[in-house]
């Protein structure tokens, strides 16, 4: 069950980009025409992309086809063609013979290069991909390409996901919607999840892949469910720059600003969805020398199974959360830590706070949503990131995965 999922408005249309989904059954031929999980986004004219990918070593074959696009032909990408229901990943040689045959089925579709198809999967890791399943739906995407279709498209990539993550966001004139999904296997570098996001915005290539990798960091990678990082994680940002018809975007600093909080929007959907996850805890680190310590410190926290289970019992136990940070490399001064639990204080400059009492903690980390803040003393950096509680339902979903 999602952790207080906002009611989300519709997902607005972006000028220059129209999508479609089929139903391929691509977990299983059971599925067919039960749910969709095939989904096209076609750029109508040569976009300018981006890409930030997982750093798992045995990444699946699409997100080195897609890094190397993006990194060959960033300035001419015309689609992204995703699957949801079988990763492609972990299958030997097949996985590039299946990632590269998803990518010619794609550019036969939106009659382009197979150098402009971006592909992205996720799914079981270690079963055959469906290809032939996959190109006797492609009839179905073809025929039913609309610019409305971002809600439709957000359904069509989950997997446990309980429900469809979408955000959208007006710069001026320009527009940005994204798409995500991840609920289980999530935790930085990247967290593990798919996520497509487009714009009209007069971007190129250079502009928008320096950008996403500094808005990744304070927003993808600023989650955790369970500490794994997948073998398909993939971000893809695409820019079909036909905003250049409304008034020139000269300083960059507004649209990165409303990607940064586009983005965070997903990940924190991603993390209200965790597998099993009945609370949704904020991690605000500050008084750190570096934002990257600060990061390091609430990851540390955030991905401690001690902790975690400590938020699922409601345990305010303190001494956890102090032990993952201690478990950190960067250099630290206990005398100069300050830790509370929404307003409740529990220590300061590294003691027990005299008025401290567990029974107002315990009260804290009975709710499905709260906050614990970290000061570290040290300088004025500071770094938030979400995480929740790992509870039974974790392992029972995960146990049950590919039944």
């Amino acid at each position: 069950m999602a952790v207080n999922p906002p009611q989300l408005s519709l997902p607005l249309s972006v000028p220059g980009f129209r999508l479609a989904t089929a139903s391929c059954g691509v977990k299983s031929a059971d599925l067919i025409g039960t749910r969709q999980d095939l989904t096209l986004i076609l750029a109508d004219v040569p976009a300018h992309a981006a890409g930030v990918f997982t750093q798992n070593t045995f990444r699946a074959a699409c997100v080195d086809l897609g890094e190397e696009a993006i990194f060959k032909h960033g300035e001419h990408i015309r689609c992204i063609i995703g699957n949801a229901g079988n990763a492609n990943a972990g299958v030997g040689e097949m996985e590039r013979v299946w990632a590269e045959e998803l990518i010619a089925l794609a550019a036969k579709a939106a009659s382009c290069d197979a150098s402009q198809v971006l592909s992205a999967s996720t799914g079981v890791i270690g079963e055959p991909f469906p290809i032939d399943r996959i190109a006797a739906g492609m009839s179905e995407i073809t025929n039913n390409l609309d610019a409305n279709h971002w809600q439709d498209a957000a359904h069509a990539i989950r997997t446990t996901d309980t429900f469809a993550k979408w955000a959208s966001k007006k710069v001026g004139d320009y527009t940005i919607t994204g798409i995500s999904k991840g609920s289980g296997m999530i935790h930085p570098n990247m967290a593990t999840m798919l996520s497509f996001v487009a714009t009209d915005a007069p971007l190129n290539h250079e502009q928008l892949q320096a950008m996403l990798k500094r808005v990744t960091d304070r927003s993808f990678n600023c989650i955790s469910v369970d500490g794994d990082t997948s073998t398909n994680d993939t971000l893809y940002l695409l820019s079909s720059g036909i905003g250049l018809g409304h008034a020139a975007l000269e300083d960059t600093s507004e649209f990165e600003q409303a990607l940064t909080e586009l983005c965070i929007e997903l990940a924190q959907l991603i993390t209200r969805d965790g597998e099993g996850v009945s609370k949704f805890v904020s991690i605000q680190v500050t008084g750190a020398k570096t934002e990257k310590d600060a990061r390091t410190v609430g990851r540390a926290i955030a991905v401690s199974p001690l902790v975690k289970t400590a938020f699922a019992g409601s345990d305010a136990n303190w001494g956890r959360i102090l032990m993952a940070i201690g478990n950190t490399d960067i250099a630290l001064n206990r005398n100069t830590l300050t830790l509370k639990a929404d307003d409740v204080l529990m220590l300061e400059a590294g003691n027990l706070h005299p008025d401290y009492c567990d029974e107002d903690g315990m009260n804290v980390f009975k709710q499905s949503e709260f906050t614990l803040h970290v000061d570290l003393g040290l300088g004025d950096a500071k770094a938030t990131v979400w995480t929740g509680d790992l509870t039974h339902e974790y392992i029972v979903i995960n146990a049950e995965y590919r039944s």
